[in-house]
């Protein structure tokens, strides 16, 4: 494993203190990597050296590097000296909590070959005094990919991983550059196998005014990470272009709505990120409708954006896990389509969860295009997809006063598309729609101020209040509903 460190005197040792502890059957060297420091640091090192002959094993360099460009070239010379079948890297002011870490992740990749890294949580530390964080503070699923990486859906703290050595020793040269940093080092591995996340907090971020990134502003490590972005594109050979397009222009968004001045966003940088975010706009749409319509009319191509979340009839209420769609160019969404005219583009069994939130109340005046459009939407989703449904009520002046309003949407009028829900005794209802099978899983009225505060308060009893939902306008606001998809369509 390799230690990287500048000027570390303050922490070095409990940081070599955290590896040295650590419970292994297996043969560990501690490779540290020193940027010719001034504080006393390199005195201990060599002490641990001595102490530790064959395990402790200083690479100290006799010119600061880390001073003129940022410290990767320091990091690539520390990861050509590793030769071992597993590495594992720690900054000088970082340091391991559990010493059953290294075993446990090794023993993993073992019985993984799949599996490039382990990763686990980390607990930031604040030199400053202030109350310790976890560095991911929610639930994060157990496999991660490099898309995953990517997108920035997952990241992992260097302190937290372990790799199976792929490069051993012969270290891409792209890994010495200036924006090279943890997240290439993520990316890089991950084109060699997946990565498996534990919770556990088995090692301590060190959060300081010394560290190059920690005491970077918002503004100036959204422009790094872009820079970055666009050049691991290149390096990887653009084998992984839409992810990230779609990061980089994500990236563009962040920037141009939080960068600030004084940080080094000036007007010229302003304009240039701006055509930026524009040209990678583009990009990624352009490359989507390739995808879906090759996917669509070329037998046995799947859509590698598949599965994917479907958020139709967006407007400006959109989610990066889905794709925004809108017939409005105005709004930006991720694809225009007018959902009325079919057959949609998408291929057969495409998404796994599709949301249609106020959109379904404005689409098929004519029942046939009402129908057409649920025949659609049972063709895009996978069996077991989700549908999420809100629409508003009918005898709400939201939709009364609405005129793009053309289609009552409630759980009667969708149990029509269930094919277990008996067909209604009225001879004039229209029929059934064959071969589509949605089952109402959930369903919820919501009702509106002030009835809504009423029965909370238990002023206004619910059986009262579904009473005046019968009976009374304006008492709800909305529905909202589940699907089910069922494939193939079940029989009675």
């Amino acid at each position: 494993m390799m230690i990287i460190t500048y000027n570390h005197a303050r922490y070095i040792a409990r940081a070599l203190d955290s590896v040295l502890c650590q419970n292994v059957d297996f043969p560990l060297a501690i490779h540290v990597v020193d940027d010719c420091s001034t504080d006393g640091a390199q005195d201990i090192i060599r002490d641990y050296a001595a102490r530790h002959p064959g395990v402790v094993k200083p690479f100290i360099a006799k010119k600061n590097i880390g001073l003129r460009v940022p410290p990767q070239r320091n990091f690539y010379r520390g990861l050509r000296t590793l030769d071992g079948d597993y590495m594992a890297i720690l900054e000088g002011d970082d340091c391991w909590t559990s010493p059953d870490r290294l075993r446990t992740h090794v023993e993993f990749l073992e019985a993984n070959p799949d599996f490039v890294a382990c990763a686990h949580n980390v607990l930031k530390a604040f030199e400053d005094g202030s109350k310790p964080q976890l560095y991911i503070p929610g639930p994060v699923k157990e496999v991660h990919d490099i898309n995953d990486l990517i997108s920035l859906n997952s990241f992992f703290h260097a302190s937290s991983l372990t790799f199976r050595n792929v490069f051993l020793g012969k270290v891409p040269r792209y890994f010495r550059e200036p924006v090279s940093c943890d997240i290439f080092m993520n990316i890089a591995f991950a084109q060699f196998g997946k990565i498996h996340y534990t919770p556990d907090v088995w090692s301590l971020y060190q959060v300081h005014a010394g560290g190059l990134f920690s005491s970077m502003s918002k503004t100036k490590g959204w422009m790094w990470n872009i820079a970055g972005f666009v050049s691991f594109n290149r390096w990887l050979g653009y084998r992984y272009f839409p992810q990230f397009t779609e990061t980089i222009y994500r990236y563009c968004d962040t920037l141009l709505v939080s960068g600030r001045a004084e940080d080094g966003l000036t007007p010229e940088k302003r304009h240039a990120y701006e055509g930026m975010r524009r040209r990678y706009r583009r990009l990624e749409k352009t490359y989507r409708w390739l995808d879906i319509l090759a996917a669509r009319w070329i037998p046995g191509r799947p859509a590698r954006s598949a599965p994917a979340k479907l958020n139709l009839g967006c407007g400006r209420r959109k989610w990066r896990e889905c794709i925004n769609v809108d017939i409005r160019r105005e709004v930006d969404p991720d694809m225009v389509v007018d959902l009325e005219r079919t057959p949609w583009p998408w291929p057969n069994d495409y998404a796994e969860e599709v949301r249609l939130l106020h959109a379904l109340e404005h689409l098929g005046a004519e029942l046939k295009t009402f129908d057409a459009v649920m025949g659609e939407l049972y063709r895009v989703c996978r069996p077991g997809a989700r549908v999420l449904i809100t629409a508003a009520h009918p005898r709400h002046d939201s939709f009364i006063n609405d005129p793009s309003c053309v289609r009552l949407v409630s759980p009667e009028v969708l149990s029509r598309f269930d094919a277990l829900t008996a067909a209604p005794p009225n001879h004039t209802a229209p029929t059934r729609p064959r071969k589509v099978d949605f089952e109402i899983v959930q369903r919820q009225a919501i009702m509106d101020e002030p009835y809504r505060s009423r029965v909370q308060s238990g002023q206004l009893s619910r059986d009262d209040a579904a009473e005046l939902m019968k009976l009374s306008s304006n008492v709800c606001l909305e529905f909202q509903i589940e699907l089910r998809v069922h494939k193939p369509s079940r029989t009675a």
